[in-house]
């Protein structure tokens, strides 16, 4: 059994180096995201591989090869965080004290120097002792390892967070801009590692293979995924991106001298709100975005951005969503309109996406469309 796992995962490994060359050949796309997504796969498939080769015993026979793939463990969570940094911060650069990032590495690859200057015949000797009891201090730069991957696991979820609040700021529709996808992927790894705690109490070796298993195909089917994703902030605005990703803006309502928005100003601009959703209803575009809102009414987007939050304590994604879910419910109550289905009414009033519809709907109702118009079909 552990020599068929292992060598599933040597496969696997070989498809994550060979996945992983051809993300850093893609000629578009976020290619600063495309490297760091590369350096995650690489460093999985290095740390999986090597400790496949370890438990087929070849390691051994090969000495110099020995724990070269260690140090690359630290690098997931950290590569990751990278991903996703790229991904929520528009023309995101790497400054000089973005590279301290990459201590826990180099910290590990110098923790193995002293390993990694013995002889072949000292290195096959531990090597062939391991299998009996693991050193300690293999077992501590294990235990570091998890400890810097799961500060960043944490980092990374916060990260996902304060994005899909920012993206509500932006966007009236966030399907493609969300990443709750790689939240789930986290979430899927986190507990493949509680049950893979839970088998060991009862069996090491078959929790070993399990976690191995598990890990790799949640990291390469994440990776594939990844790649799909569209820029986020392709179309906005850097200035934009930069003025709405304010945590003041999403929590409570604050004057903010530099956007210019003095009270009599608010009112013009709520006016101006009013009549372009009630008459010219804006909302009814799939894609609007708060720039072009903003320059529909004559101001700038951290001054809607704020009208919004501050006077109808509302996103811009709520705001918006709210207007086409009342539009939905006009129509679908009509009786002139029995004929059409609900998601043909759900298009017509702004939304483009089943699932995004039906989401918005039930949260902003507390209902179903389909149980909301029953009663007049």
């Amino acid at each position: 059994m552990q020599e068929i796992v292992s060598v599933i995962l040597l496969l696997g490994a070989a498809q994550g180096i060979f996945f992983s060359m051809m993300l850093l050949a893609l000629p578009e796309g976020n290619r600063q995201a495309n490297r760091w997504l590369a350096a995650l796969l690489a460093s999985f498939s290095i740390n999986i591989a090597g400790t496949a080769l370890y438990d087929l015993h070849i390691t051994p026979q090969v000495p110099h090869i020995a724990l070269i793939h260690t140090p690359f463990a630290v690098l997931i969570g950290i590569s990751t965080w990278f991903f996703v940094k790229n991904f929520t911060e528009k023309n995101f650069k790497m400054r000089w004290w973005h590279w301290a990032h990459l201590l826990p590495f180099l910290l590990n690859v110098l923790y193995f120097v002293p390993f990694y200057w013995l002889s072949a015949l000292e290195k096959k000797d531990i090597l062939e002792a391991s299998y009996l009891k693991k050193p300690d201090t293999w077992v501590w730069s294990f235990n570091a390892a998890n400890l810097v991957n799961a500060v960043y696991v944490v980092l990374t979820v916060a990260l996902i967070l304060r994005h899909e609040r920012h993206i509500r700021q932006v966007f009236s529709n966030t399907e493609k801009k969300s990443l709750r996808w790689l939240m789930q992927f986290i979430f899927a790894i986190v507990a493949s590692f509680v049950v893979c705690v839970l088998l060991s109490v009862y069996d090491i070796g078959f929790a070993d293979n399990f976690s191995n298993l598990a890990f790799s195909v949640i990291i390469y089917v994440m990776g594939y995924r990844a790649m799909k994703q569209p820029e986020i902030f392709k179309n906005i605005p850097e200035e934009v991106v930069t003025e709405t990703d304010d945590p003041a803006l999403v929590k409570t309502p604050v004057k903010y001298e530099k956007s210019g928005l003095t009270e009599r100003k608010a009112q013009e601009l709520l006016a101006k709100l009013d009549a372009a959703m009630a008459h010219e209803k804006v909302f009814l575009d799939p894609e609007l975005t708060l720039p072009q809102l903003a320059e529909l009414l004559g101001a700038t987007p951290h001054q809607v951005s704020q009208l919004l939050n501050q006077h109808k304590q509302e996103s811009f994604f709520d705001y918006v969503n709210r207007h086409r879910v009342e539009h939905f419910k006009r129509a679908a109550l009509d009786p002139d309109n029995a004929h059409l289905s609900i998601l043909g009414i759900a298009f017509d009033s702004g939304f483009n996406s089943k699932a995004a519809f039906n989401a918005v709907f039930k949260k902003m109702t507390g209902t179903t469309p389909s149980a909301f118009r029953k009663p007049v079909v």
